[in-house]
């Protein structure tokens, strides 16, 4: 019970808590996402793989979003409430709604939301290396929180009451709307074109999250089925994944050479298929989750370095992960039907490696103009 407690004591920190509050409620969204998914199948009465459309519509608009926002918006407190307004009404009328394809046009709305609040909360912190670690440490935080508290509303009710703890969460952060800095802000209506070295740094982003979710997506059905590892077991190996984030993402000082710690996370992706007892789980996930927040940070440090405008590229940055989030589960459902799980974590890993050998290049070079 004192574990969250002591986590959330991390967070004494100088960003603004309304940014905070807000990216932990984004992340609990995502979270929601696959616990549901079965809940949300019974509600409607359709198949699991129709049911992970909604999935798809709200992600799909979170790369769109996140990607113009940075081109069309100026953070401002007046896009900081509508987003979260927005998002209140899209939870609070998941709650309600008994059409499977009106509720897919809901979370879709979410999901343009989720896309704003990310990139507001980003574009305030992007390449300072003291506060993106207040921005960073809220996931690991949030899916120590949420994933037990989602897990014991489905076991009480079912996926509405998921959503009305959503709508409720998203009102809190209204409260304590922050005053943001017009140093990020792009031109509204103008876009610039990112620089070489921005654009390879993009594209490993990418890469690093194609990869990893296409793993990261059946390491549970590795785990249990290949390797027999209990469900209750596989939830505690998932939170120590989260825990060993913490650290690592909380971490105030520079990331010199981060594109280390992402070919570590391509490593543990080769390795994952290859475990043959329930314990080495532990490992390979612990440091797996560790080795993401080392990294994904210092890329974040040195794509805002190597960018005239920041602020952009902060929204590429988080729509390259999130396209690569959307697709990974495909690309790996196909490896997996053609190939086998071995082959999935040897394909999928080494597109993580070549994510990192694109940082380390870049961070070899000299700045561009």
């Amino acid at each position: 019970m004192q574990v969250p407690i002591r986590l959330l004591r991390v967070a004494r920190v100088g960003t603004a808590p309304g940014l905070l509050m807000a990216t932990a409620v984004s992340t609990a969204v995502f979270i929601a996402t696959p616990i549901s998914l079965a809940a949300i199948a019974d509600r409607f009465g359709v198949g699991a793989g129709t049911a992970g459309l909604f999935s798809a519509a709200q992600l799909g608009m979170f790369v769109v979003a996140s990607w113009a926002a940075g081109r069309f918006l100026v953070p401002d407190g007046r896009v900081f409430r509508l987003a979260l307004l927005v998002l209140v009404a899209a939870n609070a009328t998941s709650v309600v709604v008994d059409d499977f394809a009106l509720f897919v046009a809901v979370r879709a709305l979410s999901g343009v939301s989720l896309g704003v609040l990310t990139w507001l909360a980003w574009s305030q912190v992007f390449g300072d290396e003291e506060r993106q670690g207040d921005i960073a440490v809220v996931g690991p935080v949030a899916g120590v929180v949420a994933a037990p508290l989602f897990g014991v509303l489905l076991e009480a009710g079912d996926d509405r009451w998921v959503f009305g703890v959503l709508a409720a969460a998203a009102v809190i952060p209204l409260l304590f709307t922050p005053d943001f800095a017009v140093g990020y802000s792009a031109p509204v209506g103008g876009r610039t074109r990112a620089v070489p070295q921005a654009i390879v740094l993009i594209l490993a982003l990418l890469l690093l999250t194609l990869g990893g979710s296409a793993v990261f997506v059946f390491s549970g059905v590795i785990l249990i089925e290949e390797v027999g590892i209990s469900p209750g077991a596989l939830s505690l190996v998932y939170a120590a994944n989260a825990l060993a984030s913490v650290p690592s993402s909380r971490w105030r000082g520079r990331r010199p050479f981060s594109g280390v710690w992402l070919a570590v996370t391509g490593a543990c992706a080769v390795s994952l298929p290859l475990i043959t007892e329930p314990w080495m789980a532990w490992p390979v996930l612990t440091l797996w989750g560790f080795a993401f927040w080392a990294g994904v940070p210092g890329l974040y440090s040195l794509l805002a370095e190597r960018s005239a405008h920041p602020a952009e590229r902060a929204g590429d940055a988080q729509a390259a992960m999130a396209a690569g989030r959307a697709v990974g589960p495909l690309f790996g459902g196909a490896l997996v039907s053609v190939w086998s799980f071995g082959v999935l974590g040897l394909v999928c890993g080494c597109l993580m490696a070549a994510g990192g050998a694109l940082s380390l290049a870049v961070e070899r070079q000299r700045p561009g103009r």
